[in-house]
Formats: structure tokens, sequence, C-alpha cells
């Protein structure tokens, strides 16, 4: 099946790098490995990253040619790519504005589906982990495979999140994106015997060494100092008097798989170099200062115009992936903060869908960083750059 999507192209922005990194870059290791271990090592099968894990649970639910997937509206288009890449059709569901699924949108979608339904993605987005009790019992009537998409919780060898990993017969996360390693995609589910036969190659000794090297790198990247601060109102002056440069939002239609997802590496292993970062690394300081984190961007802009965090509590039990931030108008707020080398992130490659929800956030749902790496001046850099950029007027512009 063909899919339509919406591309925005910020090729002509110029935009420079983002100059804190999205995701950790320091190394927090202990002495010896975590061994309080949540999961069982024989329901579990490690990949590159997290789409490839997704890909296997698709194709063990029983996803080809003749069958459909059930996916969020707002998605990253690694979540819908393996299962284009096994021939299966794609029927995206409507949510509600807290991201949870909206139940009269499967029931229609399910009823109208012209192949039968084999599985359902459902997401714990940005690390809150949602009761799903009531979906497991939708898909359990309709004979649905329900895969719990944990890419944005803690959820590894070492720590399951509380309530994550309750109820779908697959779940699948990203390690990397809670670790500074250079890759890491898990696999787990509990009735491990699905899991035989299941073989993965390991990384050729270069793509260790490439690994080790990006692992390096990352720790050594410049850093913000107090003398950045200070240049931001001059910055802004100078970002804010000119027109943003041209940028495109283009619709196209795909087929298959985007250029994100690569057959070749759909089996392959992380990197030992990775799983070595994560088994080492401090787990309680992951959770104690992504959480610290998140809450001082609540208040950071608890009082900031033309924006409000999605999300403005978060509960104990979370340990958030992102801080996600709606913005009133991203133009030209979202630009503005592009050229300060703001680290923000956006789903804003997204096939087409009629949920409103997911049109509207697609552009005006920014995700923020709030991982374990960020230095205090780090963090105060952010908060002002944000701050400051947010309370220049828009002047009407859309």
């Amino acid at each position: 099946m063909s899919l339509d999507y919406w591309v925005f192209d910020p090729s002509n922005c110029e935009f420079p790098k983002p100059r804190v990194s999205i995701l950790p870059s320091t190394l927090d290791c202990s002495a010896s490995p975590n061994r309080n271990l949540a999961l069982s090592d024989i329901g579990l099968r490690h990949f590159s990253r997290g789409r490839y894990a997704l890909g296997e649970a698709y194709r063990l639910a029983g996803l080809d040619k003749q069958g459909a997937l059930l996916a969020p509206a707002y998605h990253c288009v690694t979540m819908l790519d393996p299962a284009l890449a096994l021939g299966a059709e794609v029927r995206l569901y409507s949510l509600k504005s807290d991201l949870m699924p909206d139940r009269d949108s499967l029931d229609q979608i399910c009823a109208q589906s012209d192949k039968p339904v084999k599985a359902l993605l459902a997401t714990h987005f940005f690390g809150f982990v949602r009761d799903f009790s009531w979906l497991k019992q939708w898909c359990d009537e309709k004979g649905i495979v329900l895969i719990e998409d944990c890419s944005h919780v803690l959820f590894v060898e070492q720590y399951q999140a509380s309530g994550a990993g309750l109820y779908g017969k697959f779940i699948a996360s990203s390690p990397y994106k809670f670790f500074s390693c250079a890759d890491g995609g898990l696999l787990y589910m509990p009735e491990a015997s699905f899991l035989d036969g299941l073989p993965t190659e390991s990384a050729g000794f270069l793509a260790e060494l490439r690994g080790i090297k990006s692992i390096i790198e990352k720790s050594r990247l410049p850093k913000i100092s107090t003398d950045d601060i200070d240049l931001i109102d001059w910055q802004l002056e100078s970002i804010t008097t000119t027109a943003p440069r041209p940028w495109s939002d283009q619709r196209t239609e795909r087929s298959a798989q985007s250029m994100q997802y690569s057959l070749a590496l759909a089996r392959t292993a992380p990197l030992r170099s990775s799983r070595w970062v994560v088994s080492h690394s401090s787990v309680k300081n992951n959770i104690t200062r992504r959480q610290e984190n998140y809450r001082r961007w609540v208040q950071a802009l608890s009082d900031v115009p033309n924006c409000h965090g999605l999300y403005p509590d978060i509960p104990p039990n979370v340990v958030p992936y992102m801080f996600p931030l709606y913005l009133d108008t991203p133009m030209p707020h979202f630009f503005w903060l592009k050229q300060l080398g703001v680290p923000v992130w956006r789903w804003d490659e997204m096939a087409i869908s009629n949920c409103p929800v997911a049109a509207d956030y697609r552009l005006h749902l920014l995700h923020l960083p709030c991982h374990q790496s960020l230095s205090e001046v780090e963090m105060a850099w952010m908060f002002a750059a944000v701050r400051k950029t947010l309370a220049i007027p828009e002047a009407g512009v859309q």
C-alpha cells in the first residue's frame, strides 16, 4: 500500500548544529555491572535500533501483505517503516490531546479495514507510561496482537519502568535514547518461546571501533559557557530582524519504508560497547536527573507566553525521555530557536491521517532534552534561550 506523507524540508534554512546534545553524551559508569535484572534473558533479543526490534515484533505477530497494522496517527516514520518493509497495510488511528488512543477511532478503522488487522502498536509517548489494560482487552476480543512501543521508556535488562510491558505480547524499546551509547534496541516477550530461532548477527570489528569512537567524540563536544547566556539577547536581535529563510512543506507518496530503515541492518545486534555502557551505567542517576530536569523545564516555562507543556505534572514512576512543549506559533518561534542552536526536535515528517491532534502536533509540539548528561550551564542556557525567544511577539506570523 501507499501512504501520503507531509515532509518538512529545512534545507534552505541553514540551521546550525544543536549546541547541546539531544541525547546523553557523557558516560556515567560504575565499577561493576548492574545485576538486579528486571527482565529474563531468555525473553530478550538485542538489535541495533528499536525500529528493528519492532520489525521482528510485527513479523512474529503475523504481519505481511495480507494483513494490516493499526498505528498511532502521531508517530515517527520509523514506527511505520518495519510494517511497510513487510508489505503490510498501515492504518492510522486517532489520538486524544494527551496522546492516548481514541477508542471510537479504533473501532471505526478496524471495522472498515479491507484486510484483517493483525497487530496494534500502542506507544508510551515521552516516557509517560499509560494504562493499556482496556486496549489489551479490546485487542483480545478482536484477535489482534498488542505490541507495546517502549522506545520512549526506560525499559532495559536492568530496569523496567513501572507499568510498562504489562500488556503487550511484544515489547520494543530503544536503550540508546537513555544511555550514552552508539546504538541499541531491545525486543522483549514474556512468552520467550516465540523468540526461539530468532538469531541476530554481531556487528563487525570496524563497526565496533566506530561505535567506541562515537562514544568518545560525543563526550568531547564543545560545552556551553556562561558567556553564551549573555550573548542570547544580541543573537536574537540579529535573528529576529530578518525574515526566516524559505522552507518547504511537501506532500509525498511512499509505498515502501523510508531511508531511515535499512533491511541490511534488520538482524544486526547492537555493538558490544553499547551493551557494556548500558549494563554499567547508573540507572539511579539516570532516573533522578531526568526527573529533576523535567521538573525544572516545567518551572522555567510556567510563566512564558506562546507555549505550554504537554504534561505539566510528572508522576513519580515516570522516567521522561524528553520534555514535550507545545508552541502556539511555530512560525517563527521554532525557526528562531533552531537559529540559536537550541536542541529542539519534532516529528515533522509524518504519514497523513484524519487525526486533528496529529496534524496539529506535527509542527507545534517540540521535544526538548532532559537527559542526565546535561550540565547546569547547559540547562540555564536552554531555559534562557527558550524563555527569551518565546517572549518575542510573533507579530501576526502563522
